[in-house]
């Protein structure tokens, strides 16, 4: 039901992709398409030619527009796929990563449902130091404490947890022969989600009602700044 992102992996065209000069070269055309997509997004988005579902970065229309606005990205979209050539691809069929910021097009969309759920951000850490460099600060005694943790293991892990409220879209579509599939999940709000809508297109919005987390495995944090919550990784 929900999707990760496909893998990074260096373009055929880059020569050595494996060596330490094949991978910084592999960076900087990355890091290229990426002011690309910026620049391309500041122009390109929102679209003109969709309408706007609610006020979400969501936008609906019939085959023919969504078919127009994602040749305009296609270009774009080729070229990110040298850089993850498994996304979109059976059995796993995962997207491009969202820190491209590429809209998400998703075709033959029945139903669509807003949710809000509790969520987490994980990080793993092997030093306190590098801990505190992405979590801000903390006292010295739960600094000692976290020292401790890795005095005693030189294979410790510490992992930083930080609770949010998660925006979804559950996206029901259906297959060629019009039956109803599978709910895929979509974490849209970074990339933004361009559907084609079938007729009767419907919109569920439960995000006045945020879906219960489920359970965390970790309790009795080593440290707790307000944002991040540092744990022993089991």
């Amino acid at each position: 039901m929900s999707r990760r992102s496909a893998a990074f992996v260096a373009p055929s065209y880059i020569d050595d992709p494996l060596t330490k000069e094949g991978k910084k070269h592999a960076k900087i055309l990355l890091s290229t398409l990426q002011k690309d997509i910026a620049g391309f997004r500041d122009e390109q988005f929102p679209p003109d030619i969709l309408r706007q579902i609610r006020d979400m970065p969501i936008y609906e229309g019939n085959l023919s527009e969504v078919q127009a606005y994602q040749q305009r990205w296609q270009n774009l979209i080729e070229r990110a796929m040298a850089f993850y050539p498994a996304a979109y691809l059976p059995p796993d069929n995962l997207p491009l990563p969202a820190s491209l910021e590429i809209p998400q097009f998703i075709y033959h969309v029945q139903r669509l449902h807003l949710t809000k759920t509790r969520a987490k951000e994980s990080k793993s850490f092997g030093s306190v130091g590098a801990l505190t460099d992405k979590c801000g600060d903390y006292t010295p005694q739960e600094i000692e404490r976290m020292a401790a943790v890795f005095d005693s293991d030189d294979e410790a892990r510490l992992v930083a947890h930080r609770e949010f409220i998660d925006l979804r879209a559950y996206v029901f579509c259906r297959d060629h022969k019009g039956e109803m599939l599978e709910p895929e999940r979509i974490r849209f709000y970074r990339t933004g989600l361009i559907v084609h809508a079938l007729p009767d297109f419907k919109i569920v919005d439960s995000r006045q009602t945020p879906r219960k987390r489920r359970n965390d495995a970790y309790s009795n944090p080593l440290a707790n700044n307000d944002v991040w919550k540092i744990y022993h990784k089991k």
